[in-house]
């Protein structure tokens, strides 16, 4: 009896491990794949990443980086393969963990105390973290900004919060939730200074000759990247081989296109025996 009991547990033993190794082969590449379209989460008010144009419509950077993918997802660029779900930056790592969204892409810098909470792929593109304020403005350097006569704009996010701190501890501090309602309060005077993004401030800068960009840098370079759920090998695999792709490979030159449009310039290839400019 001892061993019919045993050669029964043995064979529910071996059930569960199959089916174990069934559930793990399961991939959201495969979902997607399966469903002719992916959804990506973006901002929709962080100009030229990702923003809302005149006809209501997704623009920018990132949005056509998510494009691309879904084109070499389903190898047409047919509007109908792609969602796009737009997203607060305090919703953005929840929404991939919860599977509202298949990945996000949202002007979301790689940091360490980030990967905890996320898969990156490797960067798609370089950035770090400046200050903007009013053109007119005495501020020139970080220490004229930290007095208690000065208010800094941050996001609702950790990082910001500590960077300042780190850079500015007399200075006062007003949360906002989105980029555009930090450049607003910059440009409009409720604030004097906010934390962005290098290519978002920039651009921001060369649409609005009332804002300037200081020359110092709260991060050394940093990069954007792309992000999802943690645990699926194989879909972040496929994503991490598109960005390199785009970076280095056959893809490069619709990105480089992409790049000009919204930054003005050549993008340098990751292969440095290619021939940058």
């Amino acid at each position: 009896m001892k061993k019919i009991l045993n050669a029964i547990c043995a064979v529910a033993a071996g059930l569960l491990m199959s089916q174990a190794a069934v559930a793990q082969e399961k991939s959201k590449l495969d979902e997607v794949l399966a469903r002719g379209k992916v959804i990506v989460g973006v901002s929709s008010e962080s100009p030229p990443f990702g923003f809302i144009n005149e006809k209501g419509d997704h623009v920018g950077f990132d949005i056509d980086v998510a494009k691309l993918i879904a084109k070499g997802l389903f190898g047409s660029d047919d509007p109908k393969h792609i969602e796009f779900v737009k997203q607060s930056s305090a919703a953005r790592w929840e929404n991939v963990n919860s599977g509202k969204v298949d990945f996000g892409i949202h002007v979301a810098t790689v940091l360490p105390d980030r990967v905890a909470r996320v898969a990156f792929t490797r960067g798609y593109i370089d950035s770090s973290i400046v200050v903007i304020v009013k053109a007119d403005s005495k501020f020139k350097k970080f220490s004229d900004l930290n007095t208690e006569k000065v208010t800094t704009a941050i996001l609702s996010t950790p990082v910001q919060a500590d960077r300042a701190n780190q850079f500015f501890p007399k200075a006062k501090t007003t949360t906002l939730d989105s980029i555009g309602a930090q450049f607003t309060a910059v440009k409009g005077g409720r604030v004097d200074a906010a934390q962005l993004d290098e290519p978002v401030a920039l651009w921001y800068a060369s649409q609005n000759k009332d804002v300037r960009v200081l020359e110092e840098r709260m991060t050394a370079v940093t990069n954007n990247a792309i992000y999802m759920k943690q645990g699926d090998f194989k879909w972040w695999l496929a994503l991490d081989t598109y960005v390199n792709e785009m970076r280095a490979g056959s893809m490069f030159n619709d990105y480089a296109a992409s790049y000009k449009t919204w930054f003005g310039k050549a993008p340098l290839n990751a292969k440095y025996y290619v021939g940058n400019k």
